[in-house]
């Protein structure tokens, strides 16, 4: 008889531990922001979107093609406003030079405005779109 209160009662432990596992499968870890304001261009967005059309160079392949399309970036922009560590994170298919294109005029950009914590300026972490239109 205790055998089976025993188990009985292992079962039933067994049965509230996964329910409450599946009421909240991943416990809440806050993390603190990594900055309070985000990196910006110099100017605000309309000037940087001046900057990409004054700068980019429309890759003769995919012109005349006409290929059209875009690529998303990844990079950081450190404490002194420089842009490092630009990364691809998808571009249009068929279309490579698009890629060096966009790397080539973001990393030939003015410093930016960093990102800040607490006052302090901080590296952080900025994704972007640039698009390739025909006119």
């Amino acid at each position: 008889m205790k055998y089976f209160l025993s188990l009985f009662i292992l079962i039933l432990f067994i049965q509230i531990s996964f329910a409450q596992e599946e009421e909240n499968p991943l416990p809440y870890k806050f993390e603190e922001p990594k900055f309070d304001t985000a990196p910006r261009y110099p100017g605000g967005e309309n000037a940087m979107f001046k900057y990409f059309a004054d700068n980019i160079k429309y890759p003769e392949p995919e012109k005349s093609k006409g290929l059209e399309g875009s690529v998303s970036l990844k990079f950081i922009v450190i404490k002194e406003g420089k842009i490092t560590k630009v990364e691809a994170l998808n571009g249009t298919p068929g279309a490579p030079n698009f890629v060096k294109e966009a790397i080539r005029v973001l990393e030939n950009m003015p410093f930016w405005i960093p990102a800040t914590k607490k006052g302090k300026p901080v590296d952080a972490e900025y994704y972007l779109t640039v698009p390739f239109e025909l006119n």
